[in-house]
């Protein structure tokens, strides 16, 4: 099966590169993919999805439209002023997420979080990051510095997901990809994890980012991972579906022809 994955991949990556050099194209691919990641999810077994950098949840919500209760949703915001808002403006709970106030990291002690916060948003804006990045030049964003006490992902899914096996993830954290990989090395090692849905960066954004999208292939295959499909969210990022080599029993042919049709469907230039 890797193999097959591998070539889904590469003619994804080909169709991406052949397609139109635009912004509203990009946002397309991503959306697409989206979809197809929350469509695959019945052909796995998923039987738990965590959300981890989920600033609204856009995604949890999403799979909460489409398996209610039947698999157990949670997303994790580290930013302090972006859940207070987004917990008052969303009913999570009707849509069977759980979305909770949470910095995931490969340490459980006190860590620096960096919130940047344009004038007039009660919301955080999509950057925050337990790393730093050069806001220059980005008008009225500014960096606002807390302190708060970090949890490894494996922690948290031993104390939220007991007795699930078939996890997928959605992991969305502005350049911080090492630590929260490797604060889910144990749930790897068991084989609980089914897929990943990752954002990576080409080139690093962040100060002291460890990982670049090379890097977390590298580290995915290493932990028996294959790529699957990919969008092209931005000249310098973009996100992959990573699928456990140990599932054999679903139709990836018929999602990568999904992510196809998807994709021929684009919006006007």
């Amino acid at each position: 099966m890797p193999n097959a994955l591998h070539a889904y991949y590469d003619a994804a990556t080909t169709i991406l590169a052949a397609g139109p050099d635009s912004r509203n194209f990009m946002n397309h691919t991503t959306e697409c993919l989206k979809k197809t990641y929350i469509m695959m999810q019945s052909a796995l077994g998923t039987q738990a999805s965590l959300e981890i950098g989920a600033r609204g949840a856009e995604y949890s919500l999403a799979m909460g439209n489409a398996y209610g209760g039947a698999i157990s949703i949670c997303a994790l915001e580290a930013s302090q002023r972006t859940h207070a808002y987004f917990s008052k403006e969303v009913h999570y709970t009707n849509f069977g997420v759980s979305y909770i106030h949470a910095l995931v990291s490969d340490r459980e002690e006190d860590t620096v979080f960096y919130e940047y916060v344009y004038d007039g948003m009660e919301a955080a804006a999509g950057m925050s990051s337990i790393l730093i990045r050069d806001i220059k030049g980005r008008g009225a964003v500014r960096r606002a510095r807390s302190t708060m006490r970090s949890i490894r992902g494996d922690t948290f899914i031993e104390n939220k997901f007991k007795n699930k096996n078939k996890i997928a993830l959605w992991i969305d954290v502005e350049g911080a990809q090492s630590e929260i990989l490797h604060s889910l090395l144990r749930a790897f090692a068991q084989g609980i994890i089914s897929s990943v849905y990752i954002e990576v960066e080409k080139t690093p954004l962040w100060l002291e980012q460890k990982m670049l999208d090379t890097d977390i292939i590298e580290f995915m295959h290493k932990h028996n991972f294959s790529q699957f499909l990919r969008d092209n969210e931005d000249y310098t990022q973009y996100n992959i579906i990573f699928v456990n080599n140990n599932i054999t029993d679903c139709d990836f042919s018929f999602f990568s022809a999904y992510y196809h049709m998807l994709l021929q469907q684009a919006p006007a230039q």
